[in-house]
C-alpha cells in the first residue's frame, strides 16, 4: 500500500510515504504495463528529471534535476540552483529571483523595494540581503516545502520509480495526445496519493510522462531521461552561505 502522506511542511520530502515492494501487486495488464514502463527508472543508478511543480494556488515552477538513485541530486528549481547531499540542501537564487523567493518564504509579503532601501517589511528586506549571492543551507526534513529546493523533486523520482511495486489497483484512462504522441494513462490511487504514468498507446510500455499528486498539496509532472548517465554531486565549497533557520528567524521577527 501507499503510506498515508502528511500534506504539510515538506509535502514530499517529509512524507512517511514509501511505495514498498509487494509480492501481491495487481496482476492486471495495466499493472504489468505500469511496472514495465517504470522498471528502467527503478533499475537505473542515475537519471535526469525535467518538468514542473504545480502548487494548489496554480503556481507553476519548472525544474531540471540530475539524480543519483537513492542518494544525492542537483539541478535548478525556478530561479534557483539547488543541490542535495547527505540530508542537506544548498539553494542559491539569481539576484532577480531573490525577492520572489523571500515572498514565498514570508507568506506572500514583499521583500524589498530595492537592494539598498528597505520597503515596509524590514525583516523581509534583511532576509533578501542575506540571500543575495549566498547559498541557503537547509537541514532535512525542512519545516516548509519552500525550503526543500531540489530535494522534493528528487524524492518524487524515487517514489514514482517505486510505484510499480505497490499493491494498489492500476486503472486505465482514455488515450490522450501529448507532444504529438498518443499516450495511454495508467493511474494508481491510494487515499490522497495519485500517480499517473503515460505510456505509448501501442507497443512496449515506457514512461513518457509521469505525475505525482497529493490531494491538497503540490503536483509533480516529470519526464525521465539520461538513464544510467553518470552524475556527480559535490557540495559548494568556499562559498558564502546562510542557514535557512536564520532566514526564517528573521522573517518571524
Amino acid at each position: 500500500m501507499l503510506g498515508k502522506p502528511v500534506v504539510a511542511a515538506g509535502v514530499v520530502l517529509s512524507l512517511a510515504v514509501t511505495l514498498t515492494s509487494c509480492a501481491t501487486a495487481s496482476g492486471s495488464s495495466e499493472a504489468r504495463a505500469l511496472e514495465e514502463a517504470l522498471q528502467p527508472v527503478r533499475e537505473a543508478q542515475s537519471y535526469r528529471m525535467t518538468g514542473e511543480i504545480r502548487s494548489p494556488d496554480g503556481t507553476k515552477t519548472p525544474f531540471d534535476a540530475q539524480v543519483i538513485a537513492g542518494g544525492d541530486c542537483k539541478g535548478t528549481v525556478g530561479g534557483a540552483e539547488s543541490l542535495l547531499s547527505k540530508g542537506r540542501v544548498w539553494t542559491r537564487w539569481k539576484d532577480s529571483a531573490v525577492d520572489q523567493a523571500v515572498s514565498l518564504l514570508n507568506d506572500g509579503r514583499a521583500a524589498s523595494a530595492g537592494p539598498v532601501t528597505p520597503a515596509g517589511d524590514v525583516p523581509a528586506w534583511e532576509a533578501a540581503r542575506l540571500l543575495r549571492g549566498a547559498y541557503m543551507v537547509t537541514e532535512l526534513p525542512a519545516e516548509t516545502p519552500q525550503l526543500e529546493g531540489i530535494a522534493a523533486v528528487c524524492k518524487t523520482g524515487e517514489l514514482l520509480a517505486g510505484a510499480s511495486s505497490s499493491d494498489s489497483d492500476v486503472l486505465p484512462e482514455p488515450v490522450t495526445e501529448r507532444r504529438g504522441a498518443r499516450l495511454r494513462p495508467l493511474t494508481l490511487t491510494d487515499g490522497p496519493v495519485r500517480i499517473r504514468v503515460y505510456v505509448p498507446e501501442h507497443g512496449k510500455p515506457s514512461a513518457r510522462l509521469a505525475e505525482y499528486h497529493v490531494e491538497g498539496g503540490r503536483s509533480f509532472f516529470v519526464r525521465f531521461s539520461g538513464l544510467g548517465e553518470p552524475v556527480t554531486v559535490t557540495p559548494p565549497r568556499n562559498q558564502q552561505t546562510v542557514s535557512s533557520s536564520d532566514v526564517m528567524s528573521l522573517l518571524r521577527s
